[in-house]
């Protein structure tokens, strides 16, 4: 993927900036639009690494808390410290999606894979038309080896992938072909990619991570 687009569940140091950011109350979780990161301020899509300005204003709506920001990556909290004000901050608001996914996110990159994917799905057998929380499975599932757990993962990216928000159907759509290829389908993703240029404009900036992916699909 492009580099603002990396691994979702792969960036430990901007988990913890963002999770020291939303236990501050900054109350920011970040949307993928247009290519470019953007704040979406009590809401939006599930957390994502951004750069550049966004991460300059999480820094003020952290600044004061006591908590790190990137340029005190040395003295920032490691998400094992921050984990039970997590888990007490979602238990005394467990209406707060963003909390829950963050909380899922977590988990899984602490290793405890298990207890993530279990409160994901909870989460969505609560809300099983909310696209967050199926794009949040779904971006969790396909981290997997596992041919039952990416079979799973494609169908809930399929359905995110027709979501009237901008920012989770243009990654679901570069999530769906990636699990393609790992399911061994990579000229199924050149299809799915290259019918979905054809819908971006020129110039759309949603068109670089999708000529990226299609360029290393059809090397395979």
């Amino acid at each position: 993927m492009s580099g603002n687009q990396e691994g979702w569940f792969g960036k430990n140091k901007t988990l913890v900036f963002i999770l020291a950011g939303f236990l501050a109350g900054a109350g920011a979780m970040f949307a993928l639009t247009n290519g470019k990161q953007e704040a979406a301020v009590g809401g939006g899509v599930p957390p994502m690494p951004f750069t550049g300005p966004m991460a300059g204003r999480m820094a003020g709506s952290v600044a004061g808390s006591g908590l790190a920001g990137p340029a005190d990556a040395g003295n920032a909290p490691g998400l094992g410290d921050l984990l039970p004000r997590l888990e007490a901050k979602v238990a005394a608001n467990p209406g707060d999606i963003d909390g829950r996914i963050l909380l899922a996110q977590t988990y899984n990159e602490l290793g405890q894979r298990a207890k993530g994917l279990e409160s994901m799905r909870k989460l969505r057998q609560e809300l099983p038309l909310n696209d967050r929380v199926s794009f949040a499975l779904g971006a969790l599932l396909m981290k997997s080896d596992a041919k039952p757990d990416l079979q799973e993962a494609l169908k809930l990216l399929e359905v995110s992938a027709a979501s009237k928000q901008a920012a989770i159907n243009n990654l679901a759509r570069v999530y769906q072909g990636q699990v393609m290829v790992k399911l061994g389908d990579s000229k199924g993703a050149v299809k799915l990619w290259s019918g979905y240029l054809k819908t971006l404009p020129p110039g759309d900036e949603r068109r670089a991570s999708i000529e990226a992916e299609l360029a290393k699909a059809s090397k395979k």
